[in-house]
């Protein structure tokens, strides 16, 4: 059982002497980056084009997703195998000991689930643009089904795609004994997993998210904005989305405050 961690208050020249050391940490940082933009630098701006074609990103995203399927479906079948040696132990701790395991492999492979579709939908963007340009084909690659090599490797994925949610569908209703509910929404499915946690689940849930919107909303999101603005600065990028797409997300969080605020502290 994880142990709570006890809040250790810190001093107040502490934290003072914490947070100068940040900003000056971080004036060194900014001004050893502008003397080497200004050494080494271009005018021009800086467009990841210039660096990869629009084939060799869309291979890279096709090859990152390939590897997060391979890793999903293995974690998948590993979580089936513990559940299966679960069913033929008849002694309550070591049974214990495979279904928490099992829950954890799951668990994991839930997560790689969820990274698989970040290069799923830039496969899925990179191959448009091609298409928009003109050059579904493959260039170099067309040795492997002819011209429209690039179009296979498209449908395959998006076949893969779904067969991967078919098997962590039916994965979840072996090991748990409730099917998810299909054509759901988001609401109704965080309605139907909370009702399959316990207690500590739960518990343990509302801490780690609560943890996760703090470090958002006051690290991750700011010094994003922060190292958008810089690249922008010194490389002479267009950064208008990213600026637009971080804030949204940021003002989202904070909304999300308010209302909590509103629901919990009702007169």
């Amino acid at each position: 059982m994880k142990v709570k961690k006890k809040y250790k208050e810190r001093s107040a020249r502490y934290r003072f002497w914490r947070n100068v050391g940040i900003i000056t940490g971080s004036g060194l940082i900014g001004g050893v980056i502008s003397f080497l933009t200004g050494m080494f630098g271009s005018e021009k701006p800086l467009e990841i084009q210039s660096f990869f074609s629009k084939e060799v990103l869309l291979l890279g995203s096709i090859l990152l997703f390939l590897i997060l399927f391979m890793v999903t479906i293995a974690l998948l079948i590993s979580a089936r195998k513990v559940h299966q040696k679960m069913l033929q132990i008849e002694d309550a701790d070591e049974a214990y000991h495979y279904d928490i395991q099992k829950k954890k492999l799951y668990g994991l492979a839930t997560i790689f689930k969820g990274i698989m579709i970040l290069p799923y939908f830039l496969v899925v963007i990179f191959y448009s643009q091609l298409v928009d340009l003109d050059r579904p084909s493959t260039g170099h690659l067309a040795f492997i089904f002819g011209t429209f090599t690039m179009l296979y490797l498209f449908l395959v994925l998006i076949a893969l795609f779904f067969l991967s949610d078919i098997f962590f569908r039916k994965t979840f209703h072996l090991l748990y004994g409730k099917p998810i509910p299909r054509n759901a929404n988001a609401k109704e499915v965080r309605e139907f997993m909370m009702s399959m946690m316990d207690e500590a689940e739960k518990q343990i849930s509302y801490e780690e998210n609560f943890e996760v919107v703090v470090k958002l909303s006051n690290y991750i999101l700011p010094f994003a904005l922060i190292g958008i603005f810089l690249i922008g600065t010194f490389f002479h990028t267009d950064i208008l989305l990213a600026l637009v797409v971080v804030s949204l997300i940021y003002i989202y969080i904070l909304v999300s405050q308010y209302k909590i605020t509103k629901r919990y502290y009702k007169e």
